[in-house]
């Protein structure tokens, strides 16, 4: 007989498979939990021991890409950029293409996006005033919100692409597009 945790994690893992597979074709919303049911194969009543509804399944999946990438994120700001640190973090984006495109995309949750800004925002913010301590918090905001809208368009047409840039390829063009906004913020 299976161990109870590993019962659990089987459970929840065929449950997140079965929500990408239906995302691809519509919004959390329109997912009912009879069909995540019947495409994960397993019972309403199992599914309502982990979940109260499919949303709070796309919840938990995106507060544990949170948690694991944030992590990363913020190691890497820890270890003042570490590039090796930012190529583990496009390694495990790219190892989960499909989970970050259909979140990130037009079925996925549009605050998971904001989610992501806010927690990178005052870390960021902190490092750049440390750099440059006479600018006004507010300017370097501004800044802010273009480089990680443009980071983020980029890091989608780079999952876009399977055959694309390898992570470490990936992560070198990135600390260089950082290392230009930190010119930029010097001109600004």
């Amino acid at each position: 007989m299976k161990n109870p945790d590993t019962r659990v994690q089987f459970t929840r893992n065929a449950l997140k498979k079965a929500l990408l597979t239906l995302m691809k074709e519509k919004n959390v919303d329109k997912i009912t939990v009879k069909e995540l049911c019947e495409t994960a194969g397993i019972n309403r009543g199992t599914f309502y021991l982990h979940y109260d509804s499919p949303s709070a399944l796309q919840k938990d999946m995106e507060d544990q890409f949170l948690n694991e990438y944030m992590e990363l994120f913020r190691s890497y700001w820890d270890t003042k950029r570490d590039r090796n640190l930012m190529t583990l973090l496009f390694d495990r984006i790219r190892e989960n293409r499909d989970f970050c495109l259909l979140m990130m995309g037009p079925n996925g949750d549009p605050a998971l996006l904001q989610r992501m800004l806010n927690i990178m925002r005052d870390g960021v913010l902190d490092e750049w005033q440390k750099e440059f301590p006479a600018y006004d918090r507010r300017e370097l905001d501004f800044l802010f919100d273009y480089v990680f809208n443009g980071s983020m368009t980029l890091m989608m047409g780079w999952l876009e692409d399977p055959k694309g840039l390898s992570a470490d390829a990936f992560s070198r063009r990135m600390e260089r597009l950082g290392h230009y906004s930190l010119l930029a913020v010097a001109e600004f």
